[in-house]
C-alpha cells in the first residue's frame, strides 16, 4: 500500500539522514524501539510514578512540546482538521486511553515479559480487523512470516523452553495488557480513516490535544484516593523520555509508517518489540546472550523480511 507517485517525496540525491527518516521500515523499526523502552521504563518506575498520572504527564509534555511546532500547520490544515475531528478523538481514546494508559495500569499488576508475550499477537489482531473492517488482503506469504515472527518472539521469551512458556502465569494484569492491545489494534486500523493529505505532526499533535482531557479525569481520581504523583527528578526525565520518544517522534514514526505500508505489513514490525526488549535486558541488567537469543532474532527478520513484502 504504497502511496501514488505524485504523494512520493523525490529521495533522489537527498542526504543520507533524509533518507532513513522517509524511509518507512527505519520509521517503522525505530517507533518499535522506543516503544520497546517503555515497558522497561514504566516497570521501573511503577513503585513511584502511578499510571494514570503517568500517563498524562506525559501527553501534556509531548503536545507542549509539539504544539508551537505544529500550529501553523494546523491553522493552514483548519478545514480538514474540522471535517474529521470526531475520527480524531475517537483515535486518541482507543490510543491514549485503551492503548497506552492501560498498558501502563497493567504493568503495576504483571512483569514486563508477560506483557511482551501478549504484545506478540498484536500483528494478529491487527490483520484480523483490518481484514473484518476492510477486507484487506492477507496473502499465504505473508502469514508465514507472521508465523514465524511469532515463532521467534516465542522463542525469545520462553529461553527455548516449551515448558517455561506454558507455565507463565496470567492475573489480572495480563487481561488488561490483552484489553490496552486490542484498543491499540483498533487505533492502528482505524487511522486510514484519516485523509492522507492530513500532515502527521498535525494528526499526532492533535491526538495528544484530543487525550489530555480524556485522561485528566482518570488522574485526578487516581491522585485523590490512590496515589499522588511525586515530582521528583527521576519522574520528571521518565515523563519527558515518554513523552519525547515514545510519545511524540515514535507516534509519528508509526503512523507515517502505517500510512506508507499499510497496517499489515506495518504491524509485522511489533514483533520488534520483545526482541529489542532482549537486546536492551543484555545490555542494561547484565543478562546473558544465549543461542535461543539468536535463534528468536532469525526467526523474527525472516519472518518480517517475507510479512513486508507487497502483496503481488
Amino acid at each position: 500500500m504504497a502511496p501514488p507517485e505524485n504523494q512520493r517525496e523525490p529521495l533522489d540525491g537527498a542526504p543520507l539522514w533524509k533518507r532513513l527518516v522517509l524511509n518507512p521500515y527505519v520509521s517503522v523499526s525505530f517507533a518499535m524501539f522506543c516503544w520497546a523502552t517503555t515497558t522497561v521504563v514504566v516497570r521501573y518506575v511503577r513503585d513511584d510514578a502511578p499510571p494514570m498520572a503517568l500517563s498524562f504527564w506525559r501527553l501534556v509534555f509531548a503536545f507542549l512540546i509539539l504544539l508551537p511546532m505544529t500550529y501553523p500547520r494546523i491553522r493552514s490544515q483548519y478545514d480538514l482538521v474540522r471535517e474529521h475531528w470526531k475520527t480524531l478523538a475517537m483515535l486518541a481514546m482507543l490510543l491514549w486511553f485503551g492503548g497506552n494508559a492501560l498498558l501502563f495500569l497493567s504493568l503495576q499488576f504483571t512483569i514486563a515479559i508477560n506483557a511482551a508475550v501478549i504484545n506478540s499477537v498484536e500483528p494478529v489482531i491487527i490483520v484480523f480487523l483490518a481484514w473484518v473492517l476492510f477486507r484487506d488482503q492477507f496473502t499465504g506469504r505473508q502469514a508465514v512470516g507472521a508465523a514465524l515472527s511469532l515463532g521467534g518472539v516465542l522463542v525469545l521469551i520462553a529461553a527455548g523452553s516449551l515448558e517455561r512458556l506454558l507455565q507463565l502465569d496470567f492475573n489480572l494484569g495480563d487481561i488488561i495488557v490483552f484489553i490496552a492491545y486490542i484498543a491499540w489494534g483498533f487505533y492502528a486500523v482505524l487511522i486510514r480513516k484519516l485523509p492522507r493529505e492530513m500532515d502527521s505532526l498535525v494528526v499526532v499533535t492533535l491526538l495528544l490535544g484530543f487525550g489530555i482531557p480524556m485522561l485528566l479525569g482518570p488522574y485526578l481520581i487516581e491522585s485523590l484516593y490512590f496515589k499522588p504523583m511525586p515530582f521528583n527528578l527521576q519522574n520528571f526525565w521518565t515523563i519527558a523520555y515518554l513523552g519525547i520518544f515514545s510519545g511524540a517522534i515514535s507516534m509519528v514514526a508509526w503512523n507515517y509508517g502505517i500510512k506508507t505500508l499499510g497496517p499489515i505489513r506495518a504491524s509485522q514490525f511489533l514483533h520488534l518489540i520483545p526482541a529489542f526488549t532482549v537486546v536492551l535486558a543484555i545490555l542494561l541488567l547484565g543478562e546473558t546472550l544465549q543461542g535461543y537469543h539468536f535463534a528468536g532474532i532469525v526467526l523474527i527478520a525472516v519472518g518480517i523480511f517475507l510479512a513486508s513484502r507487497a502483496p503481488k
